[in-house]
């Protein structure tokens, strides 16, 4: 199955999205065209990541990728290795699925010990990365869905921009993490894992503190608490994410003058 995935933010309402989807339909009518995300923020490489991440599992091999989104602005959750070039784009095949994507941090933001080899794409009219999803990466998806030869259209390179989310660390009886996604229903996912929790926590009782509310038990559906009550759960992802039964928990947790800049910390204490 010849599959091509758009993780971008283009939107809908503009023609931008489809432009991109004639191309590729045009030039192979059999592919399957899928919308990971179109609405990705403000350049937000670790949303776009986390989107990415999550979603390989569910995706054949042979699948690609293509990651529309720039590192433009600059975000407290993440850290740098070395500088951004926005126009060099790369490829590299990464669990027998291919990611195409500027040089914006998204390999080691997937996998934080990600050691695939990577190319750069050659492109050799100056204005192509105006468009770069249209002008550049369709032709680089077509080309690996024909299974041809990578080094045709790219160079092996190890000169590629690494970032890396801060991780959830241990601090005496206490467990710090941070939230690295918001979905659309307002609720925050944190980089919180069952299996870490489940490690540090060794059958002890915790208490999760969030802005007004102590929370000592973790549930398995919104559903158990009432409506306008937060709560914390696993997701279908793994990962711990605190919510609001029927409302934003963005909107409820968080400073009215959050803006741009999403900053949630979250503090598990044990009791011993």
């Amino acid at each position: 199955m010849n599959m091509v995935t758009l993780t971008t933010d283009l939107g809908y309402r503009d023609p931008y999205l489809a432009i991109v989807k004639v191309k590729l339909i045009t030039q192979l009518p059999d592919i399957k065209i899928i919308d990971l995300s179109a609405d990705i923020k403000d350049n937000n490489i670790s949303d776009a990541a986390f989107i990415i991440k999550n979603a390989l599992a569910y995706f054949p091999s042979g699948t690609v990728h293509l990651v529309g989104v720039k590192f433009i602005s600059d975000t407290n959750n993440l850290h740098k290795t070395n500088n951004i070039d926005n126009t060099r784009y790369l490829i590299a095949k990464y669990k027998e699925q291919y990611i195409v994507c500027p040089d914006n941090g998204l390999f080691t933001l997937i996998d934080a010990g990600f050691n695939e080899p990577v190319y750069q794409l050659y492109y050799s009219e100056n204005d192509k990365h105006h468009f770069f999803l249209k002008d550049i990466f369709v032709d680089a998806a077509i080309h690996l869905i024909t299974k041809k030869n990578i080094e045709d259209i790219a160079i092996p390179t190890n000169d590629y921009y690494k970032a890396y989310q801060f991780e959830s660390y241990v601090d005496g009886n206490i467990l710090r993490g941070k939230g690295i996604y918001v979905d659309d229903f307002g609720n925050i996912i944190t980089n919180i894992t069952e299996k870490y929790f489940n490690e540090i926590r060794r059958n002890r009782g915790f208490t999760i503190s969030l802005p007004g509310k102590r929370i000592k038990e973790i549930v398995n559906t919104y559903d158990e608490v009432k409506q306008g009550q937060p709560l914390v759960l696993f997701n279908s992802f793994g990962y711990l994410e605190v919510a609001v039964n029927g409302k934003s928990a963005l909107s409820m947790l968080c400073p009215r003058d959050i803006g741009t800049k999403f900053e949630f910390n979250l503090i598990i204490e044990f009791n011993d």
